[in-house]
């Protein structure tokens, strides 16, 4: 089906993380007007918080992700592409292919979703609290110098929460990993080190209630699953790693999303609606990684190409 009336802007990419990036430079290679919107201050996504050193890309091994970033934005830079940052989007039309961002509506012949995912919070009293006052870090690698010392919790039962239990093991005299269960989706061999290292204490079963001190943290509230029995957990500080939520606020009850809010996709990134695709953590992908989202860029613009509308 053909457009009407054409639209300055073949493909909008709602998102600016390794995903979006690739879309856009995806759209360069294949000959369509892209543009790029992100609503944080910087280009990144969730590249701006991974401290470590990421080893599994390809030719570029060792970097940490903002310096990672920092190698996309240059490219996308030399080619003269199109973004912008600091876009406050407060309305999104995914049916009309159309987005209001600064007082303004920006329309374009398809939408790539790509506005990623953040790090899930508990929710529980005290974690807003602390998070600014401190005591609280959703990040080992950025954070251990802190804590160093310090009697610490780790909450979480995957990678992360494992990974971070080890990094702190080497500062922390005492790490206590607080798990809901008895089942870890963690690496074997990450779970074998933590079981085997001295001054990790796993705890399963538990609920976390609350995070709780004067002016600083010094106890969790929990219960215990199995018995329902409350308990408490003195600490100095406690690290978050209980996975992480897709940003789709803005989409919801206008596309299909799975039981966790993860947008659903095909095997070319299209959604439930044409023209509309996803890509990235916004979409569950089977690998979390920059590998993925990256390739995630090129299925969906290849799809794109193929559309009868452009």
């Amino acid at each position: 089906m053909q457009r009407t009336k054409p639209k300055e802007t073949d493909v909008l990419i709602l998102g600016g993380g390794p995903a979006g990036m690739s879309a856009l430079l995806w759209c360069h290679s294949l000959g369509l007007r892209g543009r790029l919107i992100e609503r944080a201050p910087e280009m990144g996504g969730q590249m701006l918080v991974m401290y470590h050193q990421i080893f599994d890309y390809p030719g570029l091994a060792g970097l940490t992700g903002a310096e990672l970033r920092d190698r996309f934005v240059a490219h996308l830079a030399e080619l003269g592409l199109v973004w912008q940052t600091s876009c406050a989007i407060d309305e999104v039309e995914l049916r009309a292919r159309r987005v209001h961002c600064d007082g303004a509506w920006l329309e374009a012949g398809a939408l790539v979703l790509a506005t990623g995912a953040r790090k899930r919070r508990l929710g529980v009293p005290g974690e807003d609290r602390f998070a600014i006052q401190g005591g609280i870090s959703y990040s080992a690698t950025r954070d251990h110098s802190l804590y160093a010392g310090k009697r610490v919790a780790v909450i979480g039962g995957g990678d992360s929460a494992i990974e971070n239990a080890l990094i702190l093991s080497r500062v922390c005299p005492h790490v206590t990993l607080i798990h809901r269960s008895d089942r870890f989706r963690a690496r074997e061999e990450w779970f074998a080190e933590a079981a085997r290292t001295p001054n990790i204490t796993m705890l399963l079963h538990l609920d976390v209630l609350a995070i709780e001190g004067r002016d600083r943290v010094e106890r969790i509230r929990v219960m215990d699953r199995r018995t329902g029995l409350p308990g408490e957990i003195e600490i100095e500080g406690v690290f978050i790693r209980v996975g992480i939520a897709p940003n789709t606020e803005l989409f919801r009850d206008q596309i299909d999303l799975d039981d966790e809010g993860y947008i659903a996709v095909d095997a070319s990134q299209r959604t439930s609606l044409p023209a509309v695709y996803a890509i990235g953590d916004v979409c569950r992908p089977v690998c979390w990684s920059v590998a993925t989202a990256v390739g995630h860029g090129a299925i969906a613009l290849k799809a794109i190409k193929r559309e009868p509308w452009l």
